[in-house]
């Protein structure tokens, strides 16, 4: 077999087509991984579009990584409906349980449907996912066990109706990387619950933390700091080195380093932050 860096070369990005359940067309760019090596799924963030991966796609393909970027329904290039009509997300509802944004879980088991098609395993297969796309990398993971890990970017208790903590709390014992900024007090707090619930459900050893000064979404991980990403992928059970900023939100310091239980945690409540993601 040729080495990697050779493979890396002689592999070219395609644009494909993935077909969900309920008949949405969605724009996708795809690598095929080199050997045996991973295929991340890129699911981004809510009124964005896969373009946000940008800084991941060079560094991936030299790792020898495969990648399934795909524009999520009513994003991006992905705008026409199984009726023929078009639609973007500014006509979704934001609420309910059965609305167009949990419905986008379909767009995750479409993409996982064609790596199958591709011979590529679940072991093979990491979940990437910011904000909106972190809610469903571990919604999918919760129901698909055989994916291998997950990667969850500013993930937050609840983006138009798509909820985290009990899709977190069935993810199971399996690597998770969780990846925040310090900066915006309101989704760090809900990071540290997510974070807490994590640790219980998955095992302290499973939950691997990064923490940037500041930054929400896409922009915590950029050319500079991918490759710490992508080594983690490499050897997800590394012992957890978790990096905290000293310019954590005021009010936050306690449990900055998840050594005690935040204010809502202690008090029960979960708060719904619906809508408040740029």
């Amino acid at each position: 077999m040729a080495p990697l860096a050779l493979q890396a070369q002689e592999r070219r990005e395609e644009r494909v087509t993935l077909t969900t359940e309920d008949g949405w067309n969605l724009n996708a760019r795809y690598l095929k991984a080199a050997g045996d090596a991973p295929t991340v799924v890129l699911i981004h963030t809510q009124k964005s579009d896969l373009g946000e991966w940008e800084p991941w796609f060079k560094p991936m393909k030299r790792y020898g990584f495969g990648y399934l970027a795909l524009d999520l329904r009513g994003h991006g290039n992905s705008f026409v409906k199984p009726d023929g009509s078009t639609t973007t997300w500014r006509a979704f509802n934001t609420d309910g349980q059965d609305n167009e944004y949990n419905k986008m879980l379909r767009d995750v088991e479409a993409a996982l449907a064609f790596l199958s098609t591709n011979s590529v395993t679940g072991a093979q297969t990491v979940l990437a996912g910011s904000v909106l796309g972190a809610s469903l990398a571990i919604k999918a993971a919760a129901i698909h066990p055989e994916v291998s890990m997950a990667i969850a970017i500013s993930p937050v208790l609840n983006v138009n109706s798509v909820l985290s903590v009990n899709p977190l709390r069935a993810y199971g014992k399996r690597p998770l990387l969780l990846i925040a900024g310090a900066d915006r007090a309101r989704q760090y707090t809900e990071f540290q619950i997510l974070n807490s619930t994590a640790k219980i459900a998955c095992g302290k050893e499973n939950v691997s933390v990064i923490v940037e000064a500041k930054g929400f979404g896409p922009g915590l991980v950029t050319k500079y700091n991918v490759r710490r990403v992508l080594d983690w992928i490499n050897n997800p059970r590394l012992p957890e080195v978790v990096e905290f900023s000293t310019s954590a939100p005021a009010g936050l310091a306690p449990y900055a380093a998840g050594l005690e239980t935040s204010p809502e945690e202690s008090r029960g409540e979960m708060p719904d932050y619906t809508n408040d993601q740029n």
